[in-house]
């Protein structure tokens, strides 16, 4: 219920969804990884007060709604920040990601979207759902119009088609938790 949330339930998704937002900002904010947390911070922040505001209407999936946040702040940081020196830059140089780390994360996003892209619609459909929306099992086979049952079976055999790229999955916070409660792994 909107306006009812502890501190201690702030903490626990704050703790569950840290890591996993913070790789997708990052995708989206590349070397520029000030920005990154920053979105991250940002959307948390919101997510405090709308935790908090007795007449917001309810949140079904705070991971879904994190990631939307945090994507949404990533792009406006970066779109403000194009071109600009940070700070951060100035006043450590020589702090700068490394360019063969850089290389080695987007040569593994790609991998992994090939991979994805080249698995059968179903399957794909369902990583999609539960990886990137983070959608919990339950509102993937409403969606779809399938049983649970058939969703985890998908998510299974899709995971056990990716198990190659299992180490750039976790560091894109694709796998290793997700959604409602962990319910992805």
């Amino acid at each position: 219920m909107p306006g009812h949330f502890s501190q201690e339930e702030f903490d626990a998704v704050y703790r569950e969804w840290y890591p996993r937002l913070l790789a997708r900002a990052s995708m989206v904010c590349g070397a520029q990884r000030a920005l990154a947390s920053d979105a991250v911070q940002e959307a948390f922040i919101e997510c405090w007060h709308r935790m908090n505001k007795p007449d917001a209407d309810p949140v079904r999936s705070w991971g879904a709604w994190l990631t939307t946040t945090v994507l949404r702040k990533a792009l406006d940081l970066c779109d403000r920040h194009s071109g600009t020196v940070l700070l951060d830059d100035i006043e450590r140089p020589g702090r700068g990601p490394d360019p063969a780390e850089l290389m080695d994360v987007k040569e593994g996003f790609l991998r992994v979207c090939a991979a994805i892209v080249d698995l059968p619609g179903s399957q794909r459909e369902v990583m999609v759902l539960s990886y990137l929306a983070d959608l919990p099992t339950a509102d993937i086979a409403r969606r779809l119009r399938i049983e649970a049952s058939t969703v985890r079976k998908h998510r299974s055999e899709a995971r056990r088609k990716l198990g190659s790229l299992a180490v750039e999955l976790k560091q894109l916070g694709l796998l290793g938790g997700g959604g409602e409660g962990g319910e992805h792994q």
